[in-house]
């Protein structure tokens, strides 16, 4: 469509007058036929800035994601992946297990701007307000396959932490096995869903779920004193999709843990600290030693017992005083 293509010419060139005549010729169209195309990009929520003999250009703030302004920042090695954005769906994990079904292409990623279910691990909400935050889920297919699935979310939790640190500020870390903490509270989580094949047990067909509290927000009361946002209300979601989708090819082309496993570990906030987890149905209390090279945690139980636990949830525990 025309509207597709001049959105992706003033995404290409954000803050760069672009006279209608030049749009018109590049296209082959009437200047009225690009006028109502940039209408209808106007009514849809883009800054397009306009006015006589200055041409249009998207204003450099603009913070509306689209297909067009995520490719404009993906490298060249994948800027023609398949992507999907969407306004509103219910989970883009959900979403993409249907476009699965229907055949779509690896790599994919799906970005909604709103969630109305969706999902964290061990079937929990998360909470996904209207352009507050980074919601996409990314579809691949690992080429041979991964034996231990842990691995993947771990690469996603390197991924967003290489983007957090790339475009902002902030050091964030990692509570095992796939929370992106700052400070004391959760701003991002991770839902892999990995198909593994019964023969082999290599998991080869993965769903990569990804959401982040980017914008200051004002949470729900259930959860205000749990989580934090990046506090980022100038971050372009858009730049930061795109990092986290080159980041994740990266890894996942090799998955060699020797890529990711260092920084993982160099991030985790959990090294020292009492947690309660369970083993075989038994809840047990611990400290962790470290989060090894293959993902797995070392706890040490109580009455001196090492737990290497691979599977699960740890919860903080603190201290009786």
């Amino acid at each position: 469509m025309l509207k597709d293509s001049i959105l992706q010419d003033f995404e290409d060139r954000r803050g760069e007058p672009l006279s209608g005549q030049f749009l018109a010729e590049k296209y082959n169209v009437s200047r009225n036929a690009v006028w109502k195309a940039v209408n209808s990009l106007k009514e849809e929520g883009y800054n397009i800035v306009s006015g006589k003999n200055r041409g249009y250009y998207l204003d450099t703030s603009s913070d509306k994601v689209s297909v067009q302004s995520i490719r404009s920042f993906l490298p060249d090695s994948i800027k023609n992946m398949n992507l999907i954005c969407l306004e509103e769906i219910d989970s883009t994990n959900n979403e993409m297990k249907r476009h699965i079904i229907d055949g779509i292409e690896s790599p994919s990623i799906i970005y909604a701007d709103m969630q109305t279910g969706g999902r964290g691990r061990l079937g929990r909400s998360f909470y996904s307000p209207s352009g507050k935050g980074i919601y996409m889920s990314l579809y691949y297919r690992v080429p041979g396959g991964v034996r231990n699935p842990m691995l993947i979310t771990m690469a996603a939790a390197v991924a967003v932490i290489d983007a957090i640190e790339k475009l902002t500020d902030i050091k964030p870390s990692v509570k095992w096995v796939n929370d992106i903490y700052i400070g004391d509270r959760k701003t991002a989580g991770i839902l892999t869903e990995a198909v593994t094949d019964l023969e082999t047990g290599l998991s080869e067909n993965v769903i990569v779920g990804i959401g982040i509290n980017v914008k200051k927000e004002d949470f729900p009361s259930d959860i205000r004193y749990k989580v934090t946002s990046l506090g980022k209300d100038d971050l372009n979601r858009s730049e930061f999709v795109a990092e986290i989708a080159s980041g994740l090819l990266k890894y996942y082309a090799d998955m060699n843990p020797d890529d990711f496993m260092d920084k993982y570990i160099s991030h985790s906030n959990v090294s020292g600290k009492r947690v309660k987890y369970e083993v075989n149905g038994e809840s047990v209390i611990g400290k962790v030693i470290e989060v090894m090279k293959d993902g797995a945690l070392s706890v040490r139980r109580e009455d001196g017992t090492i737990d290497n636990i691979t599977t699960g949830e740890i919860l903080f525990h603190e201290s009786k005083r």
